[in-house]
């Protein structure tokens, strides 16, 4: 049996709260898991469970906290199961068939902090799944090239299903060097309420990962959304130094031009073509092997007053986020 515990806490300052003389609890706009301001946050608390009994396999993430909500689309609801799912490896082939609720494969993140090189996560995470409910068949065909096909419920919408049509998703990762690894994914599908095929939704993301040494490591990560009128298209570079033992160092910057996929329409300017740059620097300070220390410092900027500030708005934001990790 294999066990996972991971404690994500964290402290938000919001500077933009500053500029009309209010207090920093204004939560900043178009963030994903980190949107908690001016108060201690327990973001996420979870246990991971693994049992392998050759060839099968079971494994179940469960979490609590303030995230719960977020995965779920349900506001205040703190309880998840990020991921439940059984694995069987096919005897005598190279497949895995997978059935149950599973995490995403696009992104070049993933919901537990401590995996990602900074804390807090791109335009671009926001904009894909979280996860899905369904079945997948995985095929590593040899140490260069492992493919995945998977039939599930959505793209995002509420579990169990809400209508008939299922989304297929479709993934390649190419290992072409030992220090390269390219991951392409898309999902693909009609989102609608019961009794309506719905427009379909295309999800189409790109990872290239590549380690320059071994203390230096690069990640692009290029997405592209589109759902009915609504659409995105962006690209993050992130890249992570570990100076020591005891430090590691983190950038990443992104554009998204988002046309109501990150930001909802509102009734009152409908679907809006906007441009967001973000840019974010963080230094960890991992200590015993199971901690990590992590102050970031975050800056959010777009072309229109959509970000909160005086009474007009604001056409930029700026965090200051200090997060605590326990983990094994």
């Amino acid at each position: 049996m294999k066990e996972e515990l991971l404690v994500d806490s964290y402290y938000m300052f919001n500077f933009n709260g500053l500029k009309s003389g209010q207090n920093s609890l204004l939560p900043p706009a178009g963030r994903t898991f980190d949107n908690q301001s001016n108060s201690f946050t327990l973001n996420y608390a979870k246990v991971g469970l693994e049992v392998d009994a050759d060839p099968v396999t079971i494994r179940a993430d469960l979490g609590y906290g303030y995230m719960g909500g977020i995965l779920t689309g349900t506001p205040g609801q703190a309880f998840v199961a990020q991921q439940a799912f059984a694995s069987l490896k096919i005897p005598g082939t190279q497949l895995t068939l997978d059935m149950g609720r599973f995490v995403t494969s696009a992104g070049a993140e993933v919901i537990e902090a401590n995996k990602n090189w900074l804390y807090s996560r791109s335009f671009l995470f926001a904009i894909i799944p979280f996860y899905h409910t369904g079945a997948r068949l995985t095929l590593k065909a040899n140490d260069m090239l492992t493919v995945q096909a998977s039939v599930v419920n959505s793209q995002g919408a509420p579990d169990p299903d809400i209508n008939s049509g299922k989304v297929v998703g479709l993934q390649a990762v190419i290992t072409p060097l030992a220090t390269t690894s390219i991951l392409a994914t898309g999902y693909f599908g009609r989102e609608g309420a019961q009794g309506n095929a719905g427009p379909e939704k295309i999800t189409l993301d790109l990872v290239v990962a590549h380690n320059v040494s071994d203390a230096l490591g690069l990640n692009l990560n290029v997405d592209y959304v589109k759902y009915d009128q609504a659409h995105a298209i962006g690209a993050a570079l992130m890249a992570r130094f570990v100076a020591s033992e005891h430090l590691n160092l983190a950038a990443r910057g992104e554009f998204l031009s988002d046309k109501g996929i990150l930001i909802a329409p509102s009734p009152l300017t409908g679907l809006v073509s906007r441009t967001l740059i973000e840019g974010t620097v963080m230094a960890g300070v991992p200590f015993a092997g199971h901690f990590e220390a992590r102050a970031e410092v975050r800056g959010d900027f777009s072309g229109d007053a959509i970000y909160p500030g005086d009474a007009a708005g604001s056409k930029n934001q700026f965090t200051g986020t200090i997060a605590f990790l326990g983990f094994i």
